[in-house]
């Protein structure tokens, strides 16, 4: 029996997750620079159990999170697998470190999705100072993976000035940061790669009426907040919808 390519760690332990969606790399229009950063991380952590800890920030519905589902897609059968961790649960790090040990021949991406703090979050401090490392090792088969909107993962209040304590206090944001070897940007996505990725996904859900569709979809993305890969595939799923609608009627 195959062992889960994914799991999150819940009550003290390692619950599978069953229902893990497939994501391929064709599915992922536009996103080729951060895939091969990121395939090549995984690629070098499989083969050498050297990698650097990952983050993926930048714009909501981007593709941060399909791109650690499409390499558990296309790495698991080598030994990949995730393990999604709260970040409310950081004082269990050490306890997820255990399970992790018992399985060397196994890579573990510990993942935590959505991750922010605010500037004076008590849970911020615990936080960066457990994951930055203590007298326990992390141990060698598992590396670090967040995803967050902000770049930093902390919500500024104020902006800066030259007062040496919000001096200090930046420095401890971008700590945070540091601790990510490789960072991955996902920026807003432009009009002609926004329509590359609808087209992608009207081809693969087969919808035929076509009318004037570039504009139907720009419509679209102005009416739910703006551009993205997550709102492109919305309107072509509306459009199958509507066109299902339309034979019906």
């Amino acid at each position: 029996m195959n062992r889960p390519a994914a799991y999150r760690w819940k009550n003290g332990g390692l619950e599978p997750i069953g229902a893990l969606e497939d994501v391929y790399r064709t599915d992922l229009v536009a996103l080729e620079r951060q895939i091969d950063l990121i395939t090549a991380n995984i690629e070098s952590f499989i083969e050498t159990g050297f990698a650097l800890d990952i983050l993926l920030w930048g714009e909501r519905g981007a593709g941060k999170s399909s791109i650690i589902k499409m390499v558990l897609t296309e790495y698991a059968e080598k030994g990949l697998r995730a393990v999604e961790f709260r970040q409310e649960d950081i004082a269990d790090i050490h306890d997820l470190y255990a399970v992790i040990r018992k399985d060397p021949e196994l890579r573990f991406l510990i993942y935590f999705d959505d991750i922010s703090f605010d500037s004076d979050d008590i849970l911020f401090r615990r936080f960066k100072s457990t994951i930055e490392g203590g007298l326990e090792t992390k141990p060698a088969n598992c590396i670090f993976t967040a995803t967050s909107n902000m770049r930093h993962m902390v919500r500024e209040s104020a902006a800066d000035t030259e007062d040496i304590y919000d001096r200090d206090a930046a420095n401890e944001r971008t700590s945070l940061f540091a601790r990510f070897g490789l960072s991955v940007g996902f920026y807003p996505v432009p009009k002609k790669d926004y329509l590359a990725i609808a087209e992608h996904y009207l081809n693969k859900l087969d919808v035929r009426d076509r009318i004037d569709w570039e504009r139907e979809a720009e419509n679209f993305a102005i009416n739910r907040g703006g551009r993205s890969g997550r709102i492109a595939k919305q309107f072509a799923v509306w459009k199958l919808i509507e066109s299902r609608a339309s034979k019906d009627g």
